[in-house]
């Protein structure tokens, strides 16, 4: 019998669309070892993996082997541009492994984001390679004082969220001069000379997040320092203690989104005073009772975009006439607005012809008659609205939302009767 030669041919003699096909077969960390295999298969993985790669998330490497994390490390490392954790890493070997294989080939990394993550040693060897790092999150780890200095060593970092973190106080962050934005929210232990040396230091200073648990008032000697320094402050998110002054605030030229927390009542009046005319974001949350009328608050502000009331505000009878000088007010959201009544509502869509975003909680009983009134209302509007209604009390049949008509606006308007609060873009 005459023998049978078989003529043998390799991956590589495949043209580029079978290799595509069998590419996309595999699992990644496979795509990985053939990817050093040759110049063709890691130019195949660099050109067809490296999306998959910008934003990594170290949760992914729990599944693959100890001994592959090194070479995947060096592989990757240099497509990631943002990487992320949510999970513990503590004495984890493979994250160390990995954070460590990329310590030295991490070219195009700007951003890291872990929360409840406890940091390990290696992520900071990390911090000191990543040159054009602009971007830090650090949230909830467990820092410490030694922990924000080795992070002011960032040179060029511009954004940075140490929030939850309890045991620093500050110390060291005055060394970060191009800082934009700074979150140190819910850090109990600040110290408010530190703080006012940042601001000393940072002028490009743009957000600043330093809100605090309302036993909390460490911060209150900051807040004449904040108008003094704070010059290109845009947004700022605090929480105001009771019997103080806030015209320093008031006086900051380019603040245009407050986020204010706490005893509200006299940092209105101030800005009233001062006139902050320029305000464009204002969300409010209270824990003590507030008149709002037209005169007090709602109508000085005309480069109002977007307003929010969340706690015990007293709007007063006749108050949406004040919204008629809100000519760009495009997003409204109103908790417990016990004075508000059908007619006001359809009065408010009037005045205020760009708003694309109302949400209002009711307490007060309303029909079925005014839920297609408003209806009719929405969809006459040149500005298509999204409009959430909360109803807390009321004895419109649930079966309403299985109407057509309600049904037909359902892109327009939404009922909620649990009293559950939808998102708004804060």
């Amino acid at each position: 019998m005459p023998h049978i030669t078989v003529k043998r041919r390799n991956l590589l003699r495949l043209d580029d669309n079978a290799i595509m096909g069998i590419w996309g077969k595999l699992e990644p960390i496979d795509r990985v070892q053939l990817a050093f295999t040759c110049k063709r298969f890691r130019k195949i993985f660099e050109v067809r993996d490296a999306p998959r790669y910008t934003s990594y998330r170290m949760e992914n490497l729990w599944p693959m082997s100890v001994k592959d994390i090194e070479s995947f490390a060096k592989l990757v490392g240099p497509l990631i541009h943002e990487l992320r954790a949510n999970t513990p890493c503590v004495n984890n070997l493979r994250a160390k492994k990995f954070l460590m294989g990329i310590t030295r080939n991490c070219e195009l990394l700007r951003r890291v984001v872990f929360q409840g993550v406890r940091v390990t040693f290696q992520l900071f060897q990390l911090f000191a390679s990543a040159k054009y790092l602009v971007e830090l999150y650090l949230q909830n780890c467990k820092l410490s004082d030694k922990d924000v200095e080795m992070i002011s060593m960032l040179s060029n970092l511009i954004i940075l969220d140490l929030s939850k973190n309890n045991e620093i106080s500050g110390n060291g962050l005055h060394n970060l001069t191009n800082l934009r934005a700074l979150y140190l929210s819910e850090c109990k232990n600040l110290d408010p000379i530190n703080l006012v040396h940042v601001f000393k230091r940072a002028k490009s200073l743009c957000i600043l997040d330093i809100y605090q648990p309302y036993s909390n008032t460490n911060l209150v000697p900051i807040f004449p320092e904040l108008g003094r320094y704070c010059l290109n402050l845009d947004k700022l998110r605090v929480t105001l203690p009771e019997h103080r002054r806030y015209e320093s605030l008031a006086r900051l030229p380019k603040l245009t989104k407050i986020f204010a927390y706490g005893c509200v009542r006299r940092f209105l009046v101030d800005l009233r005073n001062h006139r902050a005319h320029h305000m464009q974001v204002i969300f409010l949350n209270t824990q003590q009772q507030v008149a709002v009328d037209g005169t007090f608050m709602l109508t000085q502000f005309r480069e109002l975009k977007k307003l929010a009331c969340d706690g015990d505000f007293e709007f007063t009878p006749g108050c949406i006439d004040g919204f008629e000088n809100l000519r760009k007010l495009t997003c409204l959201n109103l908790y417990k607005p016990d004075a508000l009544t059908p007619k006001d509502v359809l009065t408010l869509l009037k005045k205020c012809p760009k708003l694309q975003f109302v949400q209002l909680f009711f307490k007060a009983y309303i029909t079925e008659a005014f839920i297609f009134e408003l209806i009719g209302v929405l969809e006459k509007r040149a500005v298509k609205v999204n409009f959430v209604l909360n109803l807390q009390k009321t004895n419109i049949r649930r079966g309403i939302t299985k109407d057509p008509r309600y049904l037909a606006a359902k892109d327009t308007l939404n009922i909620v009767f649990n009293g559950q609060w939808v998102e708004w873009d804060r």
